[in-house]
């Protein structure tokens, strides 16, 4: 009994987790959004700051 309370309690650990994690929108280059400074040009600096940004908030 003990066993399967603490297997049930780790899946439920992980799946929360990972849910915020999952949820985060993550953008890609051809995504305006990602534009930091408005230069019509994704970079891939911009991109990894948006996207760690998002994942933070």
């Amino acid at each position: 009994m003990q066993r399967f309370f603490f297997s049930g309690f780790a899946v439920f650990l992980v799946a929360t987790a990972a849910l915020p994690a999952a949820a985060a929108r993550q953008t890609s280059l051809t995504d305006s959004t990602a534009d930091l400074n408005g230069d019509g040009f994704v970079s891939l600096t911009e991109l990894k700051n948006y996207n760690r940004d998002a994942r933070q908030s």
